[in-house]
């Protein structure tokens, strides 16, 4: 007995630890709103639906991947599962009650499910449905649908029904809850999901990307009065509020947006405010549904559970409570599905597709309202999009002022916390407040701009000396980005550049790119920037490289995925990191699904021409990504006056990186090769293009060296300028006829440094100490002579 007592108080200890630990990781996980039970099920869940009886008992209904389960929440603490329907598998199940009755759609084929809940204690009779009749006394086969919604009137909405009623169709069940008649059938547009009130629908027009208002006075043939497009173009969920004509949408892609819509005015609808979980930081978040009740809007977030938003200004979201269901997945089509709000007694339930049902109780946390004129100290006017940030220990939410200078937001604690206010161009703001969450905080924010300066910036080049006309520049940092070119005189200059730190790039297509990295502008700047020939592209200035396609709706574009709502898992998003900037050469289809950006034909990106005619071999360095296609090719070419070089054929791969350095050397022999260009090709034959994923491409970090030709003739001489011995150690010997006398020879390094200058001043030859030089290879110019010689000291 005694063994047994120590490994039961063991044990007990063991029970103990692990309730503290779920205790931490809880209050991690949520905030005002806790958790009061969760039933795990043996398969996914998908959406849930409340219900309660004459005797107040609610009850949970829940859809699953083999059917609906329904739960008693008598004791909320602890769920009591009372039936089980299995119904044809499918990911997809919704549900909705209409008085005594629940309904169930699924995209499996099971028709209409029809749940008689009028003594769930006792016995839950059900049935499907899958032929319906019409007000004439037609019969009509439904065998599926995507969503469903039961209005204040108990009539039923479709969506997305097969075989008929791919919009809506409105069913009456008011005569026979078992026989639901059909009074409308819809096929207008495909709606996702719908939400009816006082005789109007809202129709979530998925793949048309809107919402839109529907006269429903007359059911059996509802109006459309307008419509209204969403942020990301692809409508999943709406809900009106019962009191106010103000309208919750959601799109159900990454990076959406929550969105108020104010639609007193149907034909013209005016959106009030938006909202983003974590305040956008997150790329890969995806909302899911929203449901309104008391002021408050609670929506569904895969993979970060219920959020809970004040919407008493409907002009001021702000979150004041969640539950995040699922903590194993931070992207993706995991987690929380559907969230039930109504039940009188406060709790509210959630499906989650991995853990099941959640019981939860939000606390009725009220939030800490913040109002804000943010204006320019000098003269007072309002400052547009300022971002004020309050943040309290590890919490924070961000907002913008808009065009009247005025942000407005809000915080789910109150007690002291830190506001940052900071705009491009201006001196950042710090105050720290106590917030009450009786007292709503009025604040204005004189902000000072930052002092401006110029800079003028001359391009020579390395060897000659010689200004250099049409140099691209970029100046830049994390705010803002300048690009100007130089004048006829080498010149460029850029008024009023706020004082901070700054990085500067300059380049010329034939010349290698130079760059002055993070230094601070405190004073008007004169920079004096030299350039070294050579062929190298980062893709930061525009040198010049053309989009020659066969598809007239594709190019070649410069950029730096930012047009895009968030990074891609598969595809290259980012330039590669050694390089100068955050820009590369992509395909301007990247982001489109329509079949007509799949590339039709070639399309080629082409560099500017190159003289490579002074060189013997070249050695080309790039990083280059291509993806698609079904009939394609993805090439690499080196274009001469009379052939093409295929360099390589590009490998795909879906790392979400660009593919590794490609390193070709190339011996040039008697190719003609004063004018070559530098081709990347993707080719998809048009008549198989629609059978696979679109053709796309990306390259970044473009460099050409080569070894050159050394020690010619000049066109207009009779004979050889010539070193000798090459390599040498000490003493350099010349050897030149009469014309290259009263010249200047200049001798560098390969960095471009003047290391020596002498000038030719008898006929023959002459010598020139090398002794003190170090091991390497030097290059020599004359004036007036357009070749570069070179030698090796040993």
């Amino acid at each position: 007995m005694a063994k047994v007592s120590k490994y039961l108080l063991y044990n007990l200890k063991i029970i103990y630890i692990i309730l503290l630990i779920n205790n931490v990781l809880y209050s991690q996980i949520s905030n005002h709103m806790d958790l009061v039970s969760q039933v795990k099920i043996p398969e996914h869940a998908s959406s849930i639906w409340g219900y309660t009886d004459s005797s107040g008992i609610e009850y949970a209904i829940l859809g699953t991947e083999q059917g609906v389960r329904i739960y008693s929440l008598e004791v909320p603490s602890s769920p009591l599962e009372l039936k089980f329907i299995q119904c044809t598998p499918s990911a997809w199940r919704e549900l909705k009650t209409a008085k005594e009755y629940a309904y169930v759609v699924t995209e499996g084929g099971d028709g209409l499910l029809i749940i008689d809940l009028r003594n769930p204690m006792d016995s839950i009779p059900y049935q499907f449905v899958k032929t319906f009749k019409n007000l004439n006394g037609d019969t009509f086969f439904v065998h599926s649908a995507h969503t469903l919604y039961v209005d204040e009137k108990n009539y039923i909405y479709l969506s997305g029904a097969r075989t008929i009623g791919g919009g809506f169709i409105i069913l009456d069940p008011n005569q026979d809850p078992f026989n639901p008649v059909i009074i409308n059938s819809n096929e207008d547009q495909y709606m996702h999901e719908v939400h009816a009130y006082h005789d109007t629908l809202y129709g979530a027009e998925l793949f048309n990307g809107v919402f839109s208002i529907w006269d429903l006075k007359d059911r059996t043939k509802p109006v459309r009065i307008s419509d209204q497009i969403t942020s990301k173009t692809f409508t999943h969920s709406v809900w009106i509020e019962k009191n106010r004509p103000i309208l919750y949408t959601a799109d159900e892609v990454e990076a959406a947006v929550i969105e108020a819509w104010d639609i007193s005015d149907p034909l013209n609808i005016k959106k009030t405010d938006e909202y983003k979980v974590k305040d956008g930081k997150s790329p890969f978040i995806i909302p899911h549904n929203v449901f309104h009740y008391n002021d408050k809007l609670y929506v569904s977030y895969y993979t970060e559970g219920v959020r809970i938003l004040d919407t008493k200004d409907p002009y001021n979201l702000i979150e004041v409570a969640y539950y995040d269901t699922q903590e194993n997945f931070e992207s993706g089509f995991h987690g929380c599905w559907s969230v039930y709000p109504f039940f009188d007694s406060g709790i509210c339930i959630a499906s989650d597709i991995e853990n099941g049902l959640f019981v939860l109780r939000y606390d009725g946390n009220k939030p800490a309202y913040v109002e804000a004129l943010i204006v320019d100290k000098a003269d007072g006017s309002p400052i547009s999009n300022a971002v004020l940030k309050i943040e309290q220990k590890n919490r924070s939410v961000e907002a913008f002022s808009n065009l009247k200078g005025i942000v407005k937001t809000g915080f789910p604690e109150e007690d002291s916390v830190n506001i940052e206010i900071t705009k491009k161009g201006y001196y950042a703001q710090t105050l720290q407040i106590k917030l009450d969450k009786g007292i709503p905080l009025i604040l204005k924010i004189e902000l000072i701009e930052l002092p401006k300066h110029s800079i003028q910036i001359l391009v020579k080049d390395q060897l000659s000396n010689e200004i250099i006309q049409d140099a691209k520049i970029a100046l830049y940092n994390t705010d803002f980005k300048y690009s100007i070119s130089t004048d006829q005189n080498g010149f460029a200059q850029i008024q009023d550049v706020y004082e901070n730190q700054w990085s500067l790039v300059v380049g010329k297509w034939a010349y290698q790119q130079k760059a002055l990295l993070d230094f601070k502008l405190n004073q008007n700047q004169i920079i004096e920037i030299a350039l070294s020939k050579a062929y190298e592209d980062d893709f930061i200035l525009d040198l010049g490289w053309t989009t020659q396609s066969q598809d007239p709706m594709i190019k070649w574009k410069i950029g730096d995925f930012t047009e895009f709502p968030f990074p891609f898992s598969n595809f290259p998003s980012k330039d590669i990191d050694s390089d100068f900037g955050t820009s590369c050469y992509y395909t301007d289809n990247y982001n489109e699904s329509d079949i007509n950006y799949r590339i039709h034909g070639a399309v080629s990106l082409i560099s500017p021409r190159m003289d490579l005619s002074g060189f013997e071999s070249i050695d080309l360095r790039y990083h280059a990504w291509a993806y698609g296609g079904f009939i394609a090719t993805k090439e690499i070419i080196l274009q001469t006056q009379d052939t093409s070089i295929l360099l390589e054929s590009v490998s795909e791969n879906l790392s979400g990186l660009f593919n590794p350095e490609s390193n070709i050397h190339l011996e040039l022999n008697n190719l003609k090769r004063d004018s070559v260009n530098f081709i990347f090709k993707l080719y998809n034959d048009s008549a198989t293009a629609d059978m696979a994923i679109r053709l796309m491409g990306a390259i970044d970090v473009f460099r050409l060296t080569g070894k050159e030709i050394v020690g010619t003739v000049t066109s207009k001489s009779k004979s050889a300028f010539q070193i000798y011995p090459n390599p040498v150690s000490s003493k350099l010997h010349l050897k030149y006829n009469e014309e290259y006398i009263n010249k200047t020879v200049s001798v560098y390094s390969l960095t471009g440094q003047c290391i020596q200058k002498l000038e030719i001043n008898s006929a023959g030859n002459m010598q020139i100490d090398i002794s003190h030089y170090n091991g390497g290879i030097y290059l020599i110019r004359i004036d007036g002579d357009p070749l570069i010689y070179q030698f090796v000291k040993m």
